[in-house]
Formats: structure tokens, sequence, C-alpha cells
């Protein structure tokens, strides 16, 4: 969406040939569109994509922290491994290179976004992991914001729904292994998503759920948290959203 609109847009991934294939299929002349191969996941590396951005832009305006991994299994059978991944994908690696882009979003006084999930607003079965480490993106941007909202700084939270994904994308299952992503009604579009994103950064929305049925929800989550914690105790545990493979 930010290509079409004219700006330079800077993306990362730690496959090299995925992130070709995404910088060609949206910005075929590569004039606009550039991949940066990391592991947000390694500090180091969120330096090193920002040191590239700085080198060959000199600023920068906005920073989304989209990337995340799910998972599926209950706290029981969930491997300390995959404990481990979901925070330092989820969490930490929006941290990390939250930390490393500070300085220019502050010189630019930018925005920076964090990506959560309807599943930060209140835990899930058999999604534990996944729900904390976005959890806990609530928080960092809290205190993130009182730091640097002096700054003029836009800090903002993007709770999305289930959301459609590419074809071959995988989730972590409780041992570990990586299983598609499969089973699942999703409520809106990567475009749909993509165009919220860009509508909280124009608005500078601190925080932003979408959805009709995440609205719903946070809403019940709030005034009747009882309830809401009745209904997902006796029939969230049986819906095959939250199931490996969907079963």
């Amino acid at each position: 969406m930010y290509v079409q609109r004219g700006d330079i847009v800077f993306i990362c991934g730690r496959n090299r040939e995925s992130l070709e294939h995404a910088v060609h299929a949206i910005d075929p002349e590569g004039t606009r569109l550039f991949g940066i191969q990391a592991d947000i996941s390694d500090a180091p590396s969120c330096e090193r994509v920002v040191a590239e951005i700085a080198n060959a832009q000199g600023r920068l305006d906005i920073l989304i922290n989209n990337a995340g991994m799910a998972m599926r299994g209950t706290v029981l059978e969930t491997s300390f491994e995959v404990m481990d991944a979901m925070v330092r994908i989820n969490m930490l690696g929006s941290a990390y290179m939250t930390r490393s882009a500070l300085p220019l979003l502050i010189a630019s006084r930018g925005s920076v976004i964090f990506v959560s999930s309807l599943a930060a607003l209140h835990g899930l079965p058999r999604i534990a992991l996944y729900a904390a480490s976005k959890g806990a993106l609530t928080a960092f941007s809290q205190s993130l914001r009182a730091e640097v909202a002096p700054a003029g700084v836009h800090v903002g939270i993007v709770h999305v729904g289930f959301t459609e994904n590419d074809p071959d994308k995988v989730v972590y299952a409780a041992n570990g292994s990586l299983v598609p992503l499969a089973g699942r009604r999703n409520s809106q579009t990567q475009q749909e998503t993509a165009k919220a994103i860009i509508r909280s950064v124009d608005r500078r929305k601190n925080v932003v759920v979408l959805t009709p049925s995440g609205k719903l929800a946070a809403f019940a989550y709030r005034g009747f948290p009882r309830l809401a914690d009745w209904m997902i105790c006796t029939f969230a545990a049986k819906s095959r959203q939250y199931a490996e493979n969907g079963n």
C-alpha cells in the first residue's frame, strides 16, 4: 500500500528467496521497495537493518512491527523451545527493532506500530505463549508511548483478527515442528488489514481493534469479564480454530 502511495519501503525477512519474490511481486521495477535479509529475533541484525536504511535514505518515518509466529498446543504439551521462540520472535523481535529505530523515529517525529492480536485481549486455549507474547506488546507500547510522546513520536498497537495468510503459512506445533495453518475461517483479507494499519498511522491512533467480531469481543472482555471468561473456558476450548491443522 505504501509503495502504491509513492513511498520508499524497506521490508526484512529471514528467507532471501521469499524476500526477493515479495519485492518483485509488489515492485517489479525495484524503485520503491527494498528487501533486507535479517532475523528480527537477533538484536545485532535489527541494528544492521536500521543502519542500512539510514545509509540509504538518511531517515525513517514509520516502523511497522509485523513479524510474528504462531503456535498450537496446550501449555502442558508445549516444549520449552517453542515457548522461547514465541517470546523471542513476537515480543523481543519488536522490542529490538523498535530500540534500534528509535533515534531515527525521534528525529522524524514518526510512528511505530505494533501488530498484535485479538488473543492479546484475552488469552485463548492452545495458544497461551502466542497470546502472552502478543499481550506483552500492549505494556511495551504503553511504556514506550509515555517515554516518546513528548518528542512527538506516535506509538500505536493494532489488534488484528483472523487474517488470510499465504498458502504456505506454517505455525509451531507443541513439539517444535512446523505444521500448516489450515481449517481457519478468516475475517479479513491481507489488503483490508494493511489498509487498517495505514489508517491507524495516518490518524495517529493509539489502539485499534479490527473486525466487528473483534470489537464485540473487546467490549465483552471489558464490560462482562466473568461472562467472557466463562464462555472462553466453555466454548473456545472446543473450537477447531486453535487446533493443529484445524482438527
